[in-house]
């Protein structure tokens, strides 16, 4: 692998700047747009395919050891590709970038970083009381997240095993899946990528965050759905219990999110990260801090229970049901992502 540093200066009335610089054996072109606070780099003759993923210093610091990914970017070999960066903070100077020669599956998508409101408000029809208050949330670094739920197939490859209750078919999300083992997969994944020299610098494969469920869940969108405010078309996003037949369905069939997200409404809940705890100035259902997040709804489900922002069904992480699945992310490892 090999890193470069870039010395990034924001003026007011600066002149934009351009410097070429070699990665690996791919040529680089850095051009400063101070207009637009943007950093554009030029990739251009590219040796082989790889990925190339630009870093920006948390601190400001050349030898920060923390650093957040703001972009990703697959390059195919010969490609010239521009990739636009748009700093949140541009106090924050210094850039770097690492390029491995491996290409991801395209099952993942690149989400960046950033902010968002979190909860519904208290006019939101069909709320709980512990989605609120609605509070400032962010995501500082980029990551992916599988586009669909983890499938039996999927599940079968890594655990030898399908606990489902359908019996085996490969498109079907698996269900049935304790947090644990959810999290078993995630482990046995993150150590496949990495034996196969397939795993991106700084980054595993994990169950998402709450934070980073419902910043993706809404993909930019503020309204009850992705989509929207209505239940009414709630049946070309997402399985619920107007569509579903009370059974769960093959991963991928209906509309996708504004992000290319399948399944973010309904199908299965998903399994996430953390401890169920009120937010900030709210309440949970529950203090014991044993449960366990589980987002989405699912199949069974009434359409409200479908919101982006609706914490209901925590569950203990050993808790087998028919309505639990999950997806995965490939994101900095937690100790990290809360820096």
């Amino acid at each position: 692998m090999n890193f470069r540093f870039f010395r990034w200066t924001c003026l007011a009335f600066c002149l934009c700047s351009w410097t070429d610089q070699a990665l690996g054996q791919a040529k680089i072109k850095l051009q400063v747009k101070p207009s637009t606070t943007s950093l554009s780099i030029t990739l251009s003759d590219a040796p082989k395919s790889g990925l190339i993923v630009v870093w920006q210093s948390k601190s400001g610091l050349a030898d920060d050891t923390l650093w957040t990914a703001v972009h990703a970017y697959p390059v195919t070999k010969g490609e010239r590709a521009v990739l636009p960066i748009h700093p949140k903070h541009t106090e924050r100077a210094f850039f770097k970038l690492s390029w491995q020669n491996i290409i991801l599956s395209d099952r993942l998508v690149w989400i960046p970083p950033g902010a968002f409101r979190m909860g519904s408000p208290d006019n939101e029809e069909g709320r709980f009381n512990d989605e609120g208050p609605v509070h400032d949330s962010s995501v500082p670094h980029g990551f992916w997240m599988a586009q669909y739920e983890v499938t039996q197939q999927d599940y079968r490859e890594f655990m030898d095993d399908n606990p489902s209750s359908t019996g085996y078919s490969p498109l079907l999300p698996v269900n049935r899946v304790t947090w644990y083992e959810a999290v078993e997969f995630c482990e046995r994944l993150t150590v496949d990528a990495r034996n196969k020299d397939k795993l991106p610098a700084g980054y595993v494969y994990r169950l998402p965050t709450e934070a980073e469920w419902e910043y993706t869940c809404r993909a930019g969108t503020t309204r009850a759905y992705s989509y929207g405010d209505s239940a009414d078309p709630l049946s070309e996003y997402g399985w619920w219990a107007g569509n579903s037949g009370n059974q769960p369905e093959p991963v991928g069939k209906l509309k996708p999110n504004p992000w290319g997200l399948y399944d973010m409404h309904g199908n299965l809940f998903e399994w996430c990260v953390d401890a169920y705890v009120a937010y900030p100035g709210g309440s949970a259902f529950s203090t014991t801090g044993k449960m366990k997040v589980l987002r989405g709804g699912a199949y069974y489900c009434p359409s409200n229970i479908l919101r982006s922002a609706c914490r209901a069904e925590a569950q203990k992480p050993d808790y087998r049901w028919i309505l639990a699945g999950f997806r995965v992310v490939l994101a900095p490892p937690l100790s990290q992502a809360e820096d």
